[in-house]
């Protein structure tokens, strides 16, 4: 299905799009453009199952290939063209997609795929490296974390002082270890919400690096430990013993304008190893497993500007993390 010939097609004549079913099934605007289109009458997934409308909501067929690009270039131009079918606004209570907390933060979450090289450095990661793996998952993942405007603003001390240590409230970190930081479900889209009781450890510090009348520079550091212990005896591939492990620490630094009240840099890496089977729906082993530990990397920048995809829900759409917990420290 993903091969690299479609993934071009898709890049070069597709405008690809990932349609929730709680959208495709809402009764607003939205919902009635998707319907109309006939989505309601086919099923869309992350494992390939697709659908291909023209910008006037006719259904053209399954996956992307010549053969519906030859549908569309049948159609007349006026409905080949964006706007051949408006869609109005929707209200706040026709929102089906959660919009990001009004005043808080969003922090774009890229998840990469690593490997080290003959002398015990990083690197990006290659297909030979694996024992199978789709090209399009060697390149970065990206997601997006949401703070609220309270969480936001509970990061920053009242009274900063060059050195203090501030701890990060648990449930913050809780929340990057269980939604964020879980390979499985950033790399693969599995969906894989790591329980609470899975973790071992979550800490992350704030250390005051620098305090003006305008400006608070801070620097971030602590360490995410879940899953099982690391054991190399068991962390076999295929279909090892072991059960899934990751571990990281984590770096970064967070400026904050001590006037307006707003974030202007946060900024976090966490280089860390996996280890363990992953497991499909079977449990069984994914060609992407490695033996022994495996490095991952990710990295969290604050996402600016206007740009549609910056206002993304945790794991695409948002539903599954905030059933799951997200915004509560009692999951």
């Amino acid at each position: 299905m993903w091969t690299d010939d479609r993934i071009q097609l898709i890049r070069e004549h597709f405008i690809a799009a990932a349609v929730p079913t709680q959208m495709r099934d809402a009764k607003n605007p939205e919902g009635e453009f998707l319907r109309a289109a006939g989505l309601d009458k086919h099923w869309v997934t992350s494992s390939g199952y697709m659908s291909c409308v023209s910008a006037s909501g006719k259904w053209l067929g399954h996956a992307p290939s010549e053969k519906v690009l030859a549908q569309f270039q049948k159609l007349p131009e006026a409905e080949r063209k964006p706007g051949a079918v408006v869609v109005a606004d929707l209200k706040p209570s026709e929102r089906v997609i959660p919009e990001p907390p009004a005043g808080g933060m969003v922090l774009k979450v890229y998840a990469r795929f690593l490997s080290r090289d003959e002398k015990g450095g990083l690197r990006h990661a290659r297909r030979e490296d694996f024992r199978k793996i789709h090209t399009f998952m060697l390149s970065p993942n990206t997601e997006y974390m949401w703070l609220t405007r309270e969480e936001l603003l509970a990061l920053i001390p009242d009274n900063p002082k060059v050195g203090d240590r501030h701890p990060v409230p648990p449930a913050l970190v809780e929340r990057l270890a269980r939604f964020h930081l879980s390979p499985p479900r950033a790399l693969t889209s599995e969906d894989r919400i790591i329980r609470k009781q899975a973790i071992k450890q979550a800490e992350l510090a704030l250390i005051v690096a620098d305090v003006s009348s305008d400006r608070l520079r801070l620097t971030l550091e602590g360490r995410i430990h879940w899953g099982s212990d690391f054991d190399a005896a068991q962390a076999t591939s295929p279909n090892g013993p072991l059960e899934l492990g990751f571990a990281t620490p984590l770096y970064g630094k967070l400026e904050f304008d001590r006037r307006r009240q707003q974030c202007l840099r946060c900024e976090i890496v966490a280089p860390g190893e996996v280890w363990g089977r992953w497991g499909d729906a079977n449990n069984n082993s994914m060609g992407i497993e490695r033996p022994g530990r495996s490095p991952i990397g990710f990295a969290l920048e604050l996402a600016t500007g206007d740009s549609p995809t910056n206002r993304l829900p945790p794991a695409g759409n948002g539903y599954r993390a905030l059933r799951a917990g997200y915004f509560s420290a009692a999951q």
